[in-house]
């Protein structure tokens, strides 16, 4: 590979590898979109050459030019088509099919929020797009509002995920790349790419996760002030629940966003495409046919074997919905976790932060294709094993305490407590609590302990029960019953803690 000269940006009229340059559409972190015209063919493409900073890197602009060769042998209805890809004066550059069009950062500049069907419908799209990428070997690692594509009538929109300029082959490295350079868009993160681990396909379910919280919610799912804030968010706060923000939503989405967030890859979904599948599942209250599965390839494919978490059976109870009320912004409620910790990040993250930002901003208006789709291998998930106790005991706890995490990063913000009957509040230990009795189901004790472990969930489904009384009382009112609900889970608090004894937890019998 040729070394990159020290070129300037592009001016209407000239020429580039054989395209001629119509008008500059944008420029990101790591490129510079181009409207430009095919000469003999006298099309319109996007043309997209590595921004000059970023060619200097060898080994970034030799990646950039092997990803896309790989790209543009991906053909699926949701994913932009590349015509082409080379090499000008060491300069990569690919070109890409154009549509003027909008983005969806752009549409949710207009609207804000959208429509849970009309933000499902989107996400299934774009995870099918996601799904043929991973297929083909590569993980985009920058998905966005401004990297989804939309053509057609609002409300109906065929998505296209775009902007390969940041996807990678995965072979070697993380999120990093060799001179320090960070890959990706800090809202929509995964933590392995933070913490330099080696990635695979699932960052890009976990920012999928991240785009599913914002189109429902309008906002991102940790806006907090400061790069290093949001970093440590990525990597410690637990996964926010879109219904409590907006009460009418379904709990059931909840559920979906939460598991593709989870901190560790393997708690999420296996594929981008099953992520679209619940979403759409939990809207419907029916449960997903299609058995989950890996559809990555070669250097994307995931790489432990753990399976996992099994999908949870749609709720049969139709909660109650709220009518849409008028609050402060999303991000002006929420705890901020700031500390020490907060300080230790923001200086390990320096080398990572240089030329942050990653990808196109641009919202690059790119293809509507009538293209076929990429077939995928299904593969069963391999049944969990039987844990030792040890192993019973550290999962065990580890539900506890991420119950207690979400629980306490929320309580700032519900001053009454448990002594006001607010239907937000009864939602948030709703959640909580649902979510720890299906993690505690999922689990396979050694034969000594199931009888004292299915008591001890048994207990907590008494819990989720009374607090699924209190949400309803909650929400019509009912001072006396949400008081009874609040009374009948006190009241059997201790013998909880005696049942998680038995079993040998330490976290789950400590009062609390």
């Amino acid at each position: 590979m040729a070394k990159a000269r020290g070129w300037t940006e592009l001016a209407d009229g000239d020429e580039f590898a054989g395209y001629r340059i119509e008008t500059r559409l944008g420029r990101g972190g790591m490129g510079i979109l181009y409207l430009a015209l095919e000469p003999g063919l006298e099309r319109r493409v996007a043309l997209k050459l590595i921004a000059p900073e970023a060619a200097a890197d060898e080994v970034f602009a030799r990646r950039f030019a092997e990803e896309s060769r790989i790209a543009a042998s991906i053909e699926h209805p949701n994913v932009v088509p590349i015509y082409a890809a080379g090499e000008e004066d060491g300069v990569p550059w690919i070109a890409m099919r154009y549509v003027a069009g909008s983005d969806l950062g752009r549409r949710l500049v207009q609207a804000t929020r959208l429509e849970p069907e009309h933000a499902v419908a989107l996400i299934s799209q774009v995870g099918n797009g996601l799904d043929a990428i991973h297929a083909a070997g590569l993980v985009h690692r920058d998905v966005k509002p401004a990297n989804v594509l939309l053509s057609g009538e609002p409300g109906s929109e065929h998505a296209y995920i775009t902007d390969f300029g940041v996807a990678r082959n995965v072979a070697t490295e993380s999120g990093l790349t060799q001179t320090g350079r960070f890959v990706g868009t800090l809202d929509y993160v995964a933590p392995e790419q933070i913490s330099g681990e080696t990635i695979d396909a699932r960052v890009d379910v976990y920012a999928l996760g991240c785009l599913l919280y914002k189109l429902l919610v309008g906002e991102v799912p940790f806006p907090r002030e400061g790069e290093a804030a949001r970093l440590y968010a990525h990597l410690h706060d637990p996964p926010p629940a879109p219904s409590l923000y907006v009460p009418s939503l379904s709990m059931a989405l909840d559920d979906v966003v939460i598991r593709a967030m989870s901190k560790s890859p393997q708690d999420r979904y296996p594929s981008a495409g099953d992520l679209g599948r619940a979403a759409k599942a939990a809207l419907s209250g029916s449960a997903v046919a299609i058995p989950e599965r890996t559809v990555a390839t070669g250097a994307a494919a995931t790489r432990e074997t753990a399976a996992p978490t099994p999908v949870a059976a749609a709720p049969t109870r139709e909660t109650s919905k709220l009518p849409e009320v008028q609050e402060a912004p999303p991000g002006s409620r929420r705890p901020l976790l700031v500390g020490v910790l907060l300080a230790l990040l923001a200086a390990a993250v320096v080398v990572a932060l240089v030329a942050s930002g990653g990808g196109d901003g641009s919202g690059i208006d790119g293809a509507v294709g009538d293209t076929g789709t990429t077939e995928t291998t299904q593969k069963q998930k391999p049944q969990p094993q039987t844990l030792t106790k040890a192993e019973l005991v550290r999962k065990g706890d580890e539900i506890c305490a991420d119950s207690q995490t979400t629980y306490k990063s929320y309580l700032g913000r519900f001053p009454g407590g448990e002594e006001e009957a607010d239907p937000v509040y009864s939602r948030l230990l709703v959640t909580i609590s649902s979510k720890a009795v299906r993690r505690f189901r999922a689990l396979d004790p050694p034969p000594a302990l199931e009888q004292p472990l299915d008591a001890y969930v048994n207990a907590q489904e008494e819990v989720a029960g009374w607090d699924r009384d209190a949400l309803s009382a909650a929400e019509a009112g009912d001072a006396a019953a949400y008081a009874k609900a609040r009374e009948s889970r006190e009241a059997t608090k201790e013998e909880r803690e005696r049942l998680a004894d038995v079993v040998g937890f330490e976290v789950c019998s400590q009062p609390q």
